[in-house]
């Protein structure tokens, strides 16, 4: 079973661009690879592949659904983090990741949960 997740970066604008990420999406899955793997360079390549279906340590070894597929290249944009946090859900993921503007790594682990930081997530689920 699918543990769905979405990734996100936020724009120097403050607006946020996002992809849906069907496998993995628990901290110690997705939430460690984003943490230890990718900077904002390699998050903005991530994103331009749309979304995916597992996330590798690179772009190159993630499973894109456009690149890999042959499907519709399909991303999701918000207007502002919270928007993001607000919203992130919809599509069943259970986990929402975000770099922020000013380079952390955030978590929030369903619609009702707080927006928390990464990094200490993962301290304390001993990741």
């Amino acid at each position: 079973m699918a543990t769905r997740s979405r990734i996100a970066i936020e724009n120097q604008d403050g607006t946020v661009q996002s992809i849906y990420c069907h496998f993995d999406g628990y901290v110690d899955g997705v939430g460690k690879r984003l943490f230890n793997h990718y900077d904002r360079e390699k998050l903005k390549k991530l994103i331009e592949l749309g979304d995916i279906s597992s996330l590798g340590e690179s772009t190159e070894n993630t499973v894109a659904y456009a690149r890999d597929r042959g499907e519709d290249l399909h991303s999701t944009g918000y207007l502002c983090v919270e928007g993001l946090f607000e919203n992130g859900f919809n599509s069943g993921e259970e986990y929402v990741y975000c770099l922020n503007r000013d380079g952390i790594w955030l978590v929030c682990r369903d619609s009702s949960s707080n927006v928390a930081i990464l990094k200490e997530e993962m301290e304390e689920e001993g990741v």
